[in-house]
């Protein structure tokens, strides 16, 4: 299977020597929260389906910090955050990838510029 924006070694060596890494994140606690929300709203999706195809496709975002932190750079930028609501803290965003990274961490938001 294809893992497309999966945490991958090979991101972090590309990043090698990089003052900055730019990143999907994918929040995995609010992203099931809102599956069970819509299966519950009568979305015809099976939960383990979709958690599994979703944690495939898109980095979680502890690991995002660890790519970082593998990386050695001084600042890591979450983007194309998912799921994609309002309502999750960036302070949530920061201290999952805090988990593995020690640098500085944004959480981008649409229309930011760095």
């Amino acid at each position: 299977m294809e893992r497309t924006t999966s945490p991958l070694d090979s991101v972090a060596t590309l990043a090698k020597g990089a003052s900055v890494l730019v990143h999907e994140a994918l929040y995995v606690p609010a992203l099931e929260a809102y599956v069970r929300s819509r299966i519950a709203a009568g979305v015809p999706i099976r939960f383990e389906d979709y958690m599994a195809h979703m944690k495939i496709d898109h980095s979680p975002v502890e690991e995002v910090g660890r790519v970082a932190q593998q990386a050695g750079v001084k600042t890591l930028v979450l983007s194309h955050l998912t799921p994609g609501i309002d309502g999750i803290p960036d302070t949530d965003w920061r201290g999952q990838a805090a988990k593995h990274f020690t640098g500085e961490i944004v959480v981008a938001r649409d229309l930011m510029v760095l």
